[in-house]
């Protein structure tokens, strides 16, 4: 089955005309097709069958060629679309402040000009956690000479994960730099639909492993809040990819 980004963001639009759980319901489920692989109609079939590695499905084509743009980035995702020209109009990241592990004020304001990846996590996580932090901390290590690179974890579960445990969680899983990479604490209300403008799922859950749903992305941000890229956490060949387009972020002036 197959989304175009198009009617993706349709979908998503409709979804905010019904009650609160039926709109969670559904755009879980939109969510999980268009993650699911960024289907044949984007092209995904063309780059299985030729030289290009099917994640750069989340690259721009070139008109031309009918290639994917290895070394330029696009926005993936439900972004909305021009009425009038039926372009993508992409929207940033909305605003948002709360604490970090060591409990000082943090927020987007705080991550303007910089690039940055995202994810969403819970401390007591038994299945996925693990897998995705052991690629963030691969993310650390490689910029770590980066200025400009920064690292944001949210929790979806703040009932148990409070900032000082995070921190402790954050010492334990050996984070190095705790300017440069935030574990964020905040309304779980608030960021159970943050989670949407990251491309991401996380729901709770009570049949699920810990109590969670969660999708396990690590998504990039650009320097003006927008998402520009996405990999599966699980998948250390995505997060290597997903290095080369946070170089191509970091080299843009």
């Amino acid at each position: 089955m197959a989304l175009t980004t198009t009617a993706a963001a349709a979908c998503f639009t409709k979804c905010y005309q019904l009650p609160l759980m039926f709109f969670r319901s559904i755009c879980y489920f939109f969510a999980l097709l268009i993650f699911a692989g960024c289907s044949d109609t984007n092209g995904l079939a063309d780059v299985e069958s030729s030289d290009q590695h099917p994640f750069y499905a989340r690259h721009p084509k070139d008109p031309k060629t009918g290639k994917y743009l290895e070394n330029e980035l696009g926005y993936p995702g439900n972004q909305p679309t021009n009425s009038t020209t039926g372009e993508v109009d992409p929207e940033p990241i909305r605003d948002w402040k709360y604490v970090d592990q060591l409990n000082r004020p943090f927020g987007t304001e705080d991550l303007k000009g910089k690039v940055y990846v995202a994810e969403f996590f819970f401390t007591s996580c038994p299945t996925i956690c693990p897998k995705v932090k052991g690629q963030m901390l691969r993310l650390e290590e490689e910029f770590t000479d980066s200025p400009d690179f920064r690292m944001v974890s949210f929790t979806i579960d703040p009932k148990r994960d409070t900032p000082k445990k995070m921190k402790l969680y954050a010492e334990q899983l050996g984070t190095k730099d705790m300017d440069r990479w935030r574990y964020i604490y905040g309304d779980r209300f608030e960021i159970s639909e943050l989670d949407a403008d990251y491309l991401s799922i996380a729901e709770e859950n009570a049949n699920a492993p810990g109590g969670f749903d969660h999708s396990g992305y690590i998504i990039l941000v650009d320097r003006e809040g927008f998402v520009r890229s996405y990999a599966s956490g699980t998948n250390p060949e995505e997060v290597d990819f997903l290095m080369k387009d946070v170089k191509l972020l970091l080299d843009e002036k």
